[in-house]
């Protein structure tokens, strides 16, 4: 079931990126927010920019996680004359506001390049040593093939949050040497196909020998005198401290656009700059050091945020520029405009600002009609089984 499911999320995925730039070559927009403005009018923007904060909160958070789960672990074992170093809130805490905070200062991620490149260096690491030493463990456990996990729904949500990429389409699309649909289709295909092969290599790895005992963190089922998982746990750990930069700039961003410190026309302050990175960082700071359950966040963020991103905004902006006239009933975002039609010239209003659609040789076709009809129910239906499951149940 889960890897059936893993196949439906990739499917989706591909036809998410590919019809985002499809969509961008029939509008002449090749900006993510701009696309959800034409979609959804200002309420989309916002909304995008409050998801895409929602996005990569829950990506800060699950390092957080990942750093308590794995450093304190390592130092308990080879340094026990100190336990003191074994206590995760506390060496979790120091490691993040004297190794993680100052990497978050710098305005622009570009100062963390090469240290970005080290981090991705390090995951070779992280996967052969659990690849290496996971079917040792697989004797004690059971790992039933045929069967149904416990929640297949939150498994969609999950999936959706490693999967998700459509808020950087445009900028791989962009960079391209070849920027052609087919050329894009190609690149599509072959980038989802080898996400789903590492991922479902590593979970079926994972699965295959813990079985039903699995963790949410595979390098949780491990002892902790296991020396070869100890040097991808520590792998793991400085990927994490080096990772949570990537993941909160972004997040910092939209605050920033949001409460108008950062516009078109300036940008914030030193004393804003600093202020908004201290106390967002403290935030998800406390966060991560509370929540253990790196599922739920995955969950939760992949339920809501990137279900979001990932289905609803492709599926919508490909609908609002291809077949406009059915999205008649919300002319509201609109203004009280009429529903925008095709012709060359054609306008989309959206709280005052004009979005141009210039007409281009790109036809809609009845697969990528279905596709997009698709992502937006599907994204709807995931988005409102996790908020029901986290807040109401």
């Amino acid at each position: 079931m889960g890897i059936a499911i893993s196949v439906f999320v990739s499917f989706l995925t591909f036809f998410a990126i590919y019809s985002l730039i499809v969509t961008g070559q029939r509008s002449q927009i090749f900006n993510f927010a701009s696309l959800a403005q034409v979609a959804m009018g200002r309420f989309g923007y916002h909304m995008l920019n409050f998801m895409l904060f929602v996005q990569s909160a829950g990506s800060v958070i699950s390092y957080f996680i990942l750093v308590g789960d794995t450093i304190p672990v390592l130092l308990g074992f080879y340094i026990p004359q100190f336990p003191i170093l074994a206590d995760r809130q506390l060496v979790t805490i120091l490691i993040s506001l004297f190794i993680i905070f100052p990497l978050n200062l710098f305005r622009s991620i570009g100062a963390l390049a090469k240290w970005s490149a080290f981090s991705v260096l390090l995951l070779p690491i992280m996967i052969f040593s659990v690849l290496f030493r996971a079917p040792v463990y697989s004797k004690d456990h059971t790992a039933p093939l045929m069967t149904v996990g416990k929640d297949p729904f939150a498994a969609m949500g999950i999936m959706s949050f490693a999967f998700v990429c459509s808020q950087v389409a445009f900028q791989n699309y962009l960079s391209q040497k070849n920027q052609t649909t087919s050329s894009w289709k190609i690149s599509s295909v072959l980038s989802t196909c080898m996400s789903w092969t590492i991922s479902m290599s590593f979970a079926a790895i994972g699965y295959l020998s813990f079985g039903q005992d699995v963790n949410s963190n595979v390098f949780s089922n491990f002892p902790e005198d296991d020396h070869i998982i100890n040097i991808g746990r520590l792998a793991l750990g400085l990927s994490m401290v080096l990772t949570v930069p990537m993941a909160f700039y972004p997040a910092r961003d939209a605050v920033q656009k949001t409460i108008g410190f950062e516009t078109k026309d300036c940008q914030p302050n030193a004393l804003q700059h600093y202020g908004v990175t201290a106390i967002l960082f403290l935030i998800f700071l406390v966060l991560g050091v509370q929540i253990h359950s790196l599922g739920k966040v995955y969950s939760v963020v992949g339920g809501i945020a990137s279900s979001f991103l990932a289905y609803i905004i492709p599926g919508s902006a490909y609908i609002a520029v291809f077949h406009p006239q059915w999205f008649f009933l919300f002319k509201n975002y609109y203004h009280g405009a009429a529903p925008p039609n095709n012709d060359e010239s054609s306008s989309i209003m959206g709280s005052g600002t004009e979005v141009n659609l210039v007409k281009v040789p790109v036809n809609p076709t009845w697969w990528l009609d279905i596709a997009a009809i698709v992502l937006v129910i599907f994204g709807f239906l995931i988005m409102t089984y996790t908020a029901i499951s986290a807040f109401v149940i």
